[in-house]
């Protein structure tokens, strides 16, 4: 049951302490909306920002892809990945950069906050479909958690509090702790002017059957972010939470194939990790 704001912690949503997005990444993420542009605009919007370029070619370079071949140039890495590979890229690491700009006493934090942030985009991307339109699920993973940067800009000490308990559940400490990070989130998401699917799965991604007839991106990033806490890869301690019967059939699966996955999942570790060097630095 979603609780009333009166018993939420107390948000300034006018402080300047509060996370905005870059410029770049709003524009990366409004390139993925829109089919006409053109390689040559990406590579320009990426090559304005010389550390923006590094990371990138990097990240191109990197055993995450496997290349046979060196990525010299952001349009060489657009022909060799794709459009739509790069811009995860890019946009991966100037969240990255952003957001782990945080005091030394919110590092671990945010750290953790950022690496299950990678795992369930990455983990999402893997689970996108051809056969139905989507947004990318990718971004849609990577900013899924928004509402615990807000708690990390506005009560650090709570955060810090609640990654260290290890016996509730992540919703029984919300309640205890006055947080309510999907609510936060979708908020968030809305005062950034984003895409109603970056609202949606911020307020739904662990409730996503609230909605009666839940998208199948919110299925899928649900499914995403379960798989993500699988691999131990969680913002908080707590117990990983069940994935409801019924995200299972909205995608079409069945609980021996929920088991495969959350077995096969561990393979992702090494790619995930070499990314997040890269993005990380």
């Amino acid at each position: 049951m979603t609780r009333s704001h009166d018993e939420l912690l107390s948000i300034d949503w006018n402080s300047d302490k509060l996370p905005t997005l870059p410029s770049v990444a709003h524009k990366l993420i409004e390139m993925a909306g829109k089919d006409d542009n053109s390689a040559a605009e990406l590579a320009e919007l990426i090559g304005q920002d010389p550390t923006l370029s590094l990371k990138v070619l990097q990240a191109a370079n990197s055993a995450f892809y496997a290349l046979r071949i060196e990525v010299t140039s952001i349009k060489h890495a657009i022909v060799l990945l794709g459009m739509q590979e790069v811009r995860r890229i890019a946009i991966g690491s100037v969240l990255s950069e952003k957001f782990l700009s945080v005091s030394p006493e919110a590092k671990p934090q945010a750290v953790a906050l950022w690496r299950h942030l990678l795992a369930t985009a990455v983990i999402g991307q893997d689970l996108s479909r051809s056969d139905f339109d989507e947004p990318d699920l990718y971004t849609l993973g990577l900013l899924h958690d928004l509402g615990w940067l807000v708690l990390l800009s506005e009560a650090p000490a709570v955060f810090k509090s609640m990654a260290q308990e290890e016996t509730r559940t992540r919703k029984e400490a919300e309640i205890q702790w006055g947080v309510d990070h999907q609510i936060w989130g979708a908020k968030l998401a809305e005062r950034w002017g984003m895409p109603e699917p970056f609202q949606v799965v911020n307020l739904l991604h662990h409730e996503p059957l609230r909605d009666t007839h839940p998208p199948e991106y919110l299925l899928a990033t649900s499914l995403a972010n379960h798989l993500a806490g699988t691999m131990g890869i969680q913002v908080l301690n707590a117990p990983v939470e069940p994935v409801p019967e019924g995200v299972l059939k909205g995608l079409g699966l069945d609980l021996e194939t929920l088991k495969e996955m959350e077995k096969a999942v561990h393979a992702e570790r090494d790619r995930i990790d070499a990314l997040w060097k890269i993005m990380v630095g």
